[in-house]
């Protein structure tokens, strides 16, 4: 996936903050910037990315991250979770009609299925550091563009 953005800040000597606009195809995962954020600016994030060109602060920049990975973070923040749930469901459900809950089984699914999803969304969260040190999900600065080469729907803010 390819984004264009703005260097903002410089790290270090291999990590930068850069200003993009979000991509049409992200909707808001949360990959990039997380959920919330300045309404004024909901459609511009700034991201931590990789800078093995040398960009310096102010130049504009075209950045890649891998579509398996990006498919990879859909999996763990969308799929992950459902399954949890719909398992959750399952064993509350098969184990209040077996008889080790009393009271009605849908109520147990949902609860136990509830369970499981919140469980995994904070297995996950408690994984983010880790996460965020990696370079698995960092997206990287491929090349310095000129603005004409930008196109118009990806311009970042200035």
């Amino acid at each position: 996936m390819e984004h264009y953005g703005q260097v903002m800040e410089l790290r270090d000597d291999k990590r930068a903050l850069v200003k993009i606009r979000q991509h049409l195809s992200c909707g808001s995962c949360g990959r990039c910037a997380g959920f919330f954020g300045d309404p004024e600016e909901k459609n511009h994030f700034l991201v931590e990315v990789f800078n093995p060109v040398g960009a310096q602060r102010g130049e504009l920049v075209r950045l890649e991250s891998r579509s398996s990975e990006v498919i990879l973070a859909a999996f763990l923040l969308y799929l992950l979770p459902l399954a949890g749930l719909l398992a959750g469901i399952f064993a509350g459900r098969s184990l209040a009609i077996a008889g080790a809950f009393s009271g009605s089984p849908d109520l147990w699914g949902l609860g136990i299925g509830l369970l499981f999803m919140i469980g995994i969304y904070l297995i996950l969260r408690l994984q983010e550091k880790n996460l965020r040190r990696g370079k698995r999900f960092k997206a990287m600065i491929t090349a310095v563009v000129d603005e004409d080469e930008i196109p118009e729907d990806l311009v970042p803010a200035k």
